[in-house]
């Protein structure tokens, strides 16, 4: 037998350490096929080497020992074992299946997925990385967990890796998507540990200063952490005398990450110990929680109760911060033994089995109302950057819970508002918002939620998703689900016009535009229907030119696009920037203004339309710039009325119609359009159509709207 790890341990004895490691705490462990693994494996890799110049079995036998540690279910250990066997065309899926099995067989595979993802030098492959990723770990989330342990193990022997480049890109890579993932199932010994050794290879020179600051500071207060342990038992030892206390100064990377995010120095960081209580009972840490803050003083606001409102990936604990028994501030965390597991291995300590005719059977699954919301971000993203944007939201951001009216807790990420907890219930509820009420009171969609608000979102069957929804919007899965919506309906606007630039070219030709001319169309141009046609000319992707030319090959199109600009002519409005014999149209979407910046889209066989600048339509032209056209509004242009809308609401009372009425009156404006889009036992809501000169008269009139006590909210309406 070879020496595979340590000089001083065969095979034989490295099986049964392992063996020994697993049975502790599975008490379902087929020892047989743990022992098969182990020796297929030692022999199917007994002629690679490592970069170290270890046997190459010495990793696959380490991410094993890791599963171990987290306690994982000896299923989940065989795949460690065997998890490179197929990648590295040792072994067969058929070897797999016919040895171990289909359960086997499936996570091997899951994980050879992963392990074959190509490296993210793009925004485009990172997504599709990603994707896959996801998409893996969706089916049996012990895919991830083995492949954490995976990366876990590269990273602890990265120093044998002689170029500088690679192990930065690992490091780099393993601390912006395999970290965040430790952390979102809750596996928290193994975030920090990947954390640590990834910012030891990107920036040694910063990790290195703050180790050294921690080690001084370490031996100048040796004696603190002692000190202070030994308070809190003799304190706490008569509410539960079987609580255990310990305390550590935080780690180097968490550190670093709080003096960058503050701005502080090292000597700024006030809370730099953190103490950790655990307790027999569940109630017994309100208890100590008590008297802890009836001794030692509270620092304000920095107390959380992940006990009664858990984090989403099953976190649980007291955390408050007090000045403690030697005047210092230290961060105290409360939690029973069972919550302690749970902080240190996660998701893994989550896997409860039942035992039935040898039959294991999964009964808790925490953590996977995370993964669904990301499938679901994958599914509705609108491009690689769409993809990115939203699940790195989600990944890096902190926690705000908050209630629906019948108590379920809604974990969103900080900053979230109205249209984030909608969305975060269902996408139904999302689509159709119109308002809320936060702890009883109206609310915006944009008010920004805070922990233990009790939520209510009120809804109408007329409302659809905004574009200035984005705005304020901060969770992935909302901010899909809204760009989901607008591409569609954006294609619906796009069909349109296709359509009717469509119809006017055969117009312009004096040719008749039927489904005949349409079927000519659709061969000739090969599309696949009308609609992916409409689509194209709408976009700008493809033009009149084209188009005619295709089926009338001896049409002269650009007399007939003259003479068409020249026919639709439009002065009514100076505007500067049009050249000469294009036509011009004031969208509808927007109502620009004179006095306020404008620019224009030029479509094919329409002329030019004349956005405001801020028009959220403007966002759907953003990939054609030679489509846009600055413009401003001649300054020697008469005085004359244009539209404006407003979007007002108003508390469901008598007489407050009136006094909008009043209030347009006196600002010299006329009413031309009202309409009522939205109605409740509370409010109404109204859009306003105005006369304004310009503008500044629009904000007036705004202005004075605001001042009435019945207006809740007035704004200018922009689609």
């Amino acid at each position: 037998m070879i020496d595979v790890v340590n000089s001083s341990y065969s095979p034989d004895q490295l099986y049964i350490n392992l063996i020994k490691k697993v049975e502790k705490y599975d008490s379902a462990l087929d020892k047989k096929a743990l022992k098969k693994a182990f020796f297929f494996s030692l022999k199917r890799h007994e002629k690679q080497f490592r970069d170290s110049g270890e046997p190459y079995f010495s990793h696959p036998f380490e991410v094993a020992n890791i599963l171990a540690d987290f306690k994982l279910d000896w299923v989940s250990v065989i795949t460690a074992l065997l998890h490179d066997t197929i990648e590295d065309g040792v072994a067969s899926p058929s070897d797999i299946k016919n040895n171990f099995g289909v359960e086997v067989l499936g996570l091997v595979k899951g994980v050879t997925k992963l392990s074959k993802l190509q490296k993210p030098n793009q925004e485009a492959r990172e997504a599709e990385n990603f994707s896959k990723l996801i998409l893996a770990i969706s089916k049996d989330i012990r895919v991830l967990i083995v492949k954490l342990a995976d990366r876990l193990h590269n990273m602890r022997t990265l120093d044998y890796i002689k170029n500088n480049d690679r192990k930065k890109r690992i490091s780099k890579e393993t601390l912006e998507i395999y970290a965040p993932l430790a952390g979102r199932i809750g596996m928290q010994l193994l975030k920090e540990e990947l954390e640590e050794l990834s910012f030891a290879r990107i920036d040694p020179l910063a990790h290195q200063s703050i180790v050294k600051r921690i080690d001084y500071l370490r031996l100048k207060e040796d004696d603190f952490v002692k000190k202070t342990t030994n308070i809190f038992f003799e304190k706490l030892s008569k509410l539960d005398n079987k609580i255990k206390v310990s305390g550590r100064l935080k780690r180097p990377y968490s550190t670093w990450v709080k003096m960058q995010r503050k701005t502080i120095s090292f000597e700024q960081i006030s809370d730099i110990y953190a103490f950790r209580v655990v307790s027999e009972k569940r109630e017994d840490c309100y208890k100590i929680l008590g008297e802890i803050h009836s001794i030692w003083p509270m620092i304000p606001g920095r107390f959380k109760d992940y006990i009664s409102t858990p984090k989403p990936n099953g976190y649980a604990s007291l955390h408050t911060t007090i000045i403690g028994p030697l005047g210092k501030p230290i961060e105290l965390q409360i939690r029973t033994k069972d919550m302690n597991e749970v902080a240190h291995f996660g998701i893994a300590a989550h896997w409860v089995y039942k035992y039935s005719n040898k039959k294991i059977k999964m009964i808790d699954k925490k953590g996977s109302r995370w993964i669904e919301d990301v499938l679901d971000i994958i599914k509705n993203a609108g491009g690689p950057h769409e993809l990115i944007e939203h699940t790195k939201i989600d990944m890096y951001s902190g926690n705000v819970f908050c209630f629906t009216p019948k108590g379920d807790v809604i974990s969103l990420i900080r900053g979230s508002t109205p249209i984030d907890f909608a969305y975060a219930v269902h996408s139904g509820m999302g689509n159709k918002a119109v308002g809320a009420k936060v702890n009883g009171k109206l609310a915006l969609l944009s008010y920004k939620l805070s922990n233990g608000d009790q939520v209510e979102i009120l809804r109408s069957e007329g409302q659809s998703p905004q574009s200035n929804w984005l705005n304020f919007s901060c969770t992935g899965k909302a901010r899909s689900q809204i760009r989901k919506f607008l591409r569609e309906h954006e294609k619906d606007e796009f069909e349109k016009m296709g359509n009717a630039i469509l119809e006017k070219r055969f117009k312009d030709i004096g040719r008749p535009f039927n489904k005949m001319a349409i079927n000519l169309l659709l061969r000739s141009l090969s599309y696949v229907n009308f609609r992916s046609l409409c689509v194209a000319i709408g976009r700008g992707e493809i033009y009149s030119e084209k188009i005619i030319n295709s089926i009338f090959p001896n049409i002269d199109c650009e007399k007939e696009k003259k003479q068409s600009s020249n026919n639709n002519k439009n002065e009514s409005i100076a505007i500067k920037g049009l050249k000469p014999g294009i036509a011009m149209h004031i969208a509808d979407c927007c109502f620009p203004l004179p006095g306020e910046r404008i620019a224009g889209i030029m479509t094919e066989g329409h002329g030019v339309t004349v956005h405001s600048i801020d028009c959220a339509t403007l966002e759907r032209f953003s990939e054609f710039p030679e489509r846009w056209l600055e413009l401003t509004w001649s300054k020697d242009e008469e005085k004359m009325m244009q539209i404006g809308r407003l979007d007002t609401i108003l508390l469901n009372k008598a007489g407050a119609l009136n006094n909008i009425t009043s209030s347009i009156a006196k600002s010299n404006s006329n009413i031309i359009n009202i309409q009522i889009a939205k109605r409740s036992q509370d409010y109404f809501e109204i859009l306003i159509d105005v006369q304004v000169i310009d503008i500044r008269h629009l904000n007036n009139i705004i202005a004075a709207l605001r001042i009435e006590p019945d207006i809740y909210k007035v704004e200018r309406k922009k689609i």
